[in-house]
């Protein structure tokens, strides 16, 4: 959707938003609803946050699994 909105200018060049949505088969609805949320917080913003912050703690922990991002979430609070 970000790609779509760069090259029409924020959905301004209505020509070519038909033609993007067709060839990454997007729904022009689809494409009108992320320029009408993008500016919204992502309501998962403050988890993937910790995450990264637990990940960037040490170069190993970029393999954490599902399990181990948990556990190491729990151990965080």
């Amino acid at each position: 959707m970000k790609f779509i909105a760069l090259k029409t200018n924020d959905g301004t060049e209505h020509g070519k938003i038909a033609f993007y949505c067709r060839v990454l088969e997007v729904t022009r609805q689809g494409f009108y609803d992320y320029l009408k949320n993008r500016d919204k917080p992502w309501k998962y913003e403050t988890l993937a946050a910790e995450m990264m912050e637990i990940i960037y703690e040490d170069e190993c922990n970029d393999t954490y699994g599902r399990k181990r991002m948990y556990q190491a979430l729990l151990l965080k609070h």
